[in-house]
């Protein structure tokens, strides 16, 4: 390797696809199109897309002759989420909550074989796209209301089903719901490929154009885009959960997702699960995320979550470097409160959100790009209740997804 030159920045890929130096460290497996796993049953056919430690494949059951999602994962970083999924699939809890009905609203595993000493293949149902993306190709960013009010009961009912069963999920969020896509399984390969078509491909190099690493995939592959159904959602990605009575000291949550407690580096619980929820109803409900999420970090999502729900606990305040403190000693708490804070972002009023801020600058948005308004004001001062519950510092003091559940009987 030339003097300089890191993995991290050696190769490079022709089209839009996971970090090709991945595949240097073992953060990657390669896997090739047309290739069969496990004893010739399942044969690669499209990619359906990638994460941090992980890609995720469709393939063809040639035992069943149906179509699943391989799940590729490294077990030295991504291990937490086989265990998950195993527990919910053979542990005595999850037997006695098999007949739950947020049951159908996780992802189960359907199967699981190594690939090698260090990677293992989760066989997973095939899904839709993510709720984030759903959402961003609506008008106004947001769900239909119906829809919007049935999303928030599924992953509420698929909450209660992990809690029931000892898990917290522990990084729940819109790219994290994804909408089924019944119809996949059940497709010939001639009509995947006839839906999907061929599979795109970009190939990799060296940047010093020297020879690439037999280690190497000679190319990699873009995933394809599934829209799936529109009236049913699966919670996904279970390498951040935890079991109740272990729970980590950090979560590696999108900073405008954070639970406070996180953000202030305070023990954590399951009950960063419910922050979350109240996060995703907020999203679901306005088209936005519950505080701004450009280019966040942890000490804006700090300073807002002051200038919205007030001061933070004192002993989290006095846990805090000098530099963090004097920041929010200079944060203005707006004095909104959740009504209206929830009714200006419904409503896309940003003029009355940027006057509260005593911004100068005004960016009016035009009726026409504005969604039309479903709730009415008293509903949206139910939800305000709702979320001013589930979005409090107090952990405790944001309910269970049973209590919310109840809450949402009314939409």
């Amino acid at each position: 390797m030339p003097t300089g030159t890191r993995f991290s920045d050696l190769y490079e890929c022709s089209i839009d696809v996971e970090d090709p130096n991945g595949y240097c460290t073992g953060r990657y497996f390669p896997v090739i199109l047309g290739s069969v796993l496990n004893n010739g049953r399942y044969r690669i056919m499209h990619k359906l897309g990638w994460g941090g430690f992980a890609t995720i494949w469709m393939a063809r059951d040639t035992w069943r002759d149906s179509n699943v999602a391989l799940k590729v994962i490294n077990m030295e970083s991504n291990a937490q989420e086989f265990k998950v999924l195993h527990h919910l699939q053979h542990s005595s809890v999850a037997r006695d909550n098999a007949d739950h009905p947020g049951r159908d609203s996780v992802v189960q595993l359907l199967d699981d074989f190594d690939l090698s000493v260090s990677h293992k293949c989760l066989v997973l149902p095939v899904m839709g796209m993510d709720l984030q993306t759903r959402m961003d190709a609506e008008n106004g960013y947001r769900l239909r209301r119906e829809n919007a009010a049935s999303v928030a009961r599924q992953v509420a009912l698929g909450l209660d089903y992990l809690w029931k069963c000892g898990i917290a999920h522990g990084d729940l969020h819109s790219k994290n719901v994804l909408f089924t896509a019944p119809a996949i399984p059940g497709l010939s390969e001639d009509q995947i490929m006839s839906r999907f078509g061929q599979p795109v491909t970009g190939a990799v190099s060296r940047q010093d154009r020297q020879q690439c690493s037999p280690s190497m995939p000679s190319y990699l592959v873009r995933p394809i885009s599934i829209r799936g159904n529109d009236a049913e959602v699966k919670i996904i990605d279970l390498g951040n959960a935890f079991f109740h009575k272990s729970p980590p000291t950090h979560l590696p949550n999108p900073w405008h997702v954070c639970p406070p407690e996180s953000l202030y580096d305070q023990p954590l619980n399951k009950f960063v699960d419910m922050w979350s929820m109240g996060c995703l109803l907020f999203e679901l409900i306005t088209g936005r995320t519950f505080v701004d999420s450009f280019l966040a970090k942890r000490i804006d999502m700090i300073r807002d979550l002051k200038g919205i729900l007030g001061q933070p606990p004192l002993e989290w305040y006095d846990d805090l470097d000098a530099n963090v403190r004097n920041t929010l000693d200079n944060t203005r708490i707006r004095n909104m409160g959740m009504v209206r804070y929830l009714q200006l972002n419904y409503n896309h009023d940003d003029s009355q959100l940027l006057e509260v801020d005593d911004e100068e600058e005004e960016i009016p948005i035009e009726e026409y790009e504005k969604p039309p308004a479903e709730f009415t004001d008293e509903e949206l001062m139910a939800l305000a209740g709702i979320l001013s519950r589930l979005l409090s510092y107090n952990p405790q003091a944001r309910g269970t997804p049973a209590i919310l559940l109840k809450d949402l009987s009314c939409l």
